[in-house]
């Protein structure tokens, strides 16, 4: 299932890199791609996971410092001349893969220890919320365009 979404979000993808699109349609082609981007992480996501293993002080922490390393390395590669459109479509997909990935463990680190639970019990209900908060945002921008 998971090799499908992969299709699925490079299809996407590609078909938003290549073809003009207005601003509607790539508002809604982004959102599908983040929400089959989030569908890939809910399956990865499961019980077992390593933050299980971990102090949830411990993953707020360092889902703090990849926050920061992956702040710096996404300003690098904004930075840097890419001229193919489909190096800066995968490069976007991965980063946007890893900042959910971030995202989420380090709030359910967070909510781990408010809670004294077990981090990845958060992580699908984060993965959801995450998806909805996003889909707001987009129809909220999308609104003030008109």
């Amino acid at each position: 299932m998971e090799k499908l979404l992969w299709l699925l979000i490079i299809s996407f993808a590609f078909l938003a890199s290549f073809v003009p699109l207005e601003p509607l349609v790539l508002t809604f082609v982004v959102f599908v791609l983040f929400v089959l981007i989030s569908m890939a992480l809910f399956q990865r996501l499961r019980e077992g996971h390593w933050a299980d293993r971990l102090s949830p002080l411990i993953i707020v922490g360092l889902g703090i410092v990849a926050f920061i390393a992956y702040l710096a390395l996404f300003l690098a590669w904004g930075n840097a001349t890419l001229d193919s459109q489909v190096f800066q479509m995968i490069g976007q997909l991965v980063f946007t893969y890893v900042g959910v990935y971030l995202f989420v463990v380090t709030v359910s680190g967070f909510m781990a220890g408010a809670t004294r639970q077990k981090p990845s019990r958060f992580f699908q209900p984060v993965l959801v919320i995450s998806v909805i908060c996003y889909g707001a945002m987009l129809l909220l921008s999308l609104s003030t365009r008109s």
